[in-house]
């Protein structure tokens, strides 16, 4: 099995063995959340604007044919499904936010890797995956960083998506 996808069910795998546990010490240790540590956001430059611009050269080869090049969605060739917007306020057949709200970077990368691209999901490595993941933040306004996003399981499960304040 190549590496990739022995990665990515690793990502998966990883959220269901250790949110659970994190939540219930969270909510068992008695401390208010606002004394517990402050977590990490989308909203906190975690991806470098050079990523977002792999990303966007990985988009452009793998994702545009049936997203579009503007990330307006489509129709597949046969006419069976669409393909959804990927940005703006339509992004996701709703928004971003309503997609991906309340989930982790983690999460996002693992269900793009896990179904796309539609036809050969899981096929790419998970630095394109993390780097296709960067250019749809950047195109969905959240802005950018220093550093490149870590292509560290652990790491991207600790990044909320979350409204930005």
């Amino acid at each position: 099995m190549p590496n990739h996808i022995v990665t990515i069910r690793r990502v998966r795998g990883f959220f269901l063995a250790s949110c659970i546990p994190i939540l219930f010490l969270a909510s068992a240790s008695g401390a208010p959340a606002s004394a517990q540590a402050t977590p990490t956001t989308i909203w906190d430059g975690v991806y470098s604007e050079a990523q977002a611009r792999r990303g966007e050269q990985v988009f452009k080869t793998e994702c545009s044919y049936c997203h579009k090049e503007d990330l307006s969605g489509g129709f597949f060739d046969d006419g069976l499904g669409r393909a959804p917007a990927l940005a703006g306020k339509r992004a996701f057949d709703s928004s971003f936010m309503d997609r991906w709200g309340g989930q982790t970077l983690g999460d996002m990368v693992a269900t793009i890797a896990a179904t796309m691209p539609q036809k050969r999901p899981a096929t790419l490595t998970l630095e394109n995956y993390i780097d296709v993941a960067t250019y749809l933040l950047s195109k969905n306004d959240v802005p950018h960083g220093g550093a490149d996003l870590p292509s560290d399981v652990d790491a991207l499960g600790r990044i909320a998506i979350v409204p930005r304040n």
